[in-house]
């Protein structure tokens, strides 16, 4: 009976939800994020490697998935597989440059945040005048 209680399943009405918001969001962690990318992006454009875009690349959709159209998770693991799966066909090619891999990857973002403004969950900047279901999603009515 003792390990019973010691095993419980942490019961839902304990927890307490976060607060669901909308529109641009921008906090100190942010900032933070940001410098680190860019300071490790011109460390390796000063070296000479030429791959300091796709870091440049990654950070910026990372800010713009988040901060900006706020993109659910799985959209953004797509846009991450692909990113990977477009990089790694550039390199089997051995044409490997920015402008090829972001002509291939530029519909898959746009495709991404249109799919994401269009939804009933849509969170993201002017979500107040793009989605008629906001208030739905910040009572928790949707996922």
């Amino acid at each position: 009976m003792r390990a019973a209680k010691l095993f419980k399943p942490h019961s839902m009405s304990n927890s307490h939800p976060q607060k669901r918001t909308w529109g641009f969001r921008f906090l100190p962690r942010d900032f933070l994020v940001i410098c680190v990318f860019a300071a490790a992006a011109v460390f390796l454009w000063h070296w000479g490697n030429p791959l300091w875009w796709m870091l440049v690349t990654v950070a910026s959709h990372f800010f713009l998935f988040c901060n900006v159209f706020r993109i659910i998770r799985w959209r953004e693991l797509t846009w991450a597989s692909l990113f990977v799966l477009n990089i790694g066909a550039w390199l089997w090619f051995e044409k490997l440059t920015w402008f090829h891999v972001l002509v291939c990857q530029a519909p898959i973002t746009i495709l991404l945040i249109v799919t994401e403004v269009r939804s009933a969950g849509y969170h993201g900047i002017f979500a107040g005048r793009l989605n008629p279901r906001l208030n739905d999603y910040l009572e928790g009515l949707l996922l």
